[in-house]
Formats: structure tokens, C-alpha cells, sequence
């Protein structure tokens, strides 16, 4: 599961509720690590507040396509005001692999961009995963 979880390329559909009590979901870069998810963001964006509402979530992180296998569970998450630059350059290195002129990398390295990170960090407190591989095959 580790090993899925470090190597996949797929965002991480991020569950909450929303300040009205609204479940919703979001799909953010992630990276595993420690046993943790990290993901970056604004800190003007909704899913930080809807965390500082509560923090508990549910996560999701599979692919669309066969064979079908992932991870999900839920935890709670916190906001890191401290990490929000080390956690996007982590996900820059994950997800932008050969892309690093892109006028979007640049954007989200920028200093403006910057000075408004933060990190997201999910400590899970159960996980199920799932590989349908053998299931699908022939």
C-alpha cells in the first residue's frame, strides 16, 4: 500500500464538510510520507476553512482505469502555515517531472504564490485498500 501511495500519480479526492455542514469533496496533490498525507494550497482557499471547521475527512486516492485498485479512509487533518513552501515543492517534484519551464510551475514558485501556501496535513486513523488486479485479469 506504501509503495502505491508514493509512486502514484493521481491526486487525492479529499472529503469534508463544508462551514455549512455540507459534505464536499476536493481533489488536491498529494504526497505520502511518514505514514501522512501532505498537500499544499492557498490559505485563502475553501478547504482551509472547511478544515478549521472540522477537521475530520475521508480520503480517496485510485485510478479510473483497470485494474481497478487504491486506497481510501478517513483522518483528520491540520494546517501547517510553516510548510506550505516545502510541501509544494515536494508536489512540483512528484507531478512536474520534466515540466519545470511551464508558466504554471513558474506561477506556483513565484513569490507572490508563495507568501500565501500553506500545507494540509492528513494523519489517517484507519485506511482500506483494494487491487482488483488478479480479479480483472484474462
Amino acid at each position: 500500500m506504501a509503495q502505491f501511495l508514493i509512486d502514484s500519480v493521481i491526486p487525492i479526492r479529499l472529503s469534508c464538510l463544508s462551514s455549512s455542514n455540507w459534505p464536499i469533496v476536493v481533489s488536491l496533490w498529494y504526497v505520502y510520507y511518514n505514514e501522512k498525507f501532505y498537500c499544499a494550497t492557498q490559505n485563502t482557499s475553501k478547504i482551509i476553512s472547511y478544515l478549521k471547521h472540522s477537521p475530520k475527512c475521508g480520503f480517496e486516492i485510485a485510478g479510473d482505469h483497470f485494474p481497478y485498485r487504491g486506497v481510501r479512509g478517513y483522518g483528520n487533518a491540520s494546517i501547517l502555515y510553516d510548510k506550505g513552501e516545502e510541501i509544494l515543492r515536494m508536489l512540483l517534484e512528484k507531478y512536474f517531472k520534466g515540466k519545470e519551464t511551464s508558466a504554471l510551475y513558474k506561477l506556483l514558485l513565484s513569490e507572490k504564490h508563495l507568501q500565501n501556501e500553506v500545507a494540509i496535513e492528513i494523519v489517517p486513523v484507519r485506511t482500506f485498500e483494494w487491487n482488483f488486479k488478479k480479479r480483472m485479469s484474462g
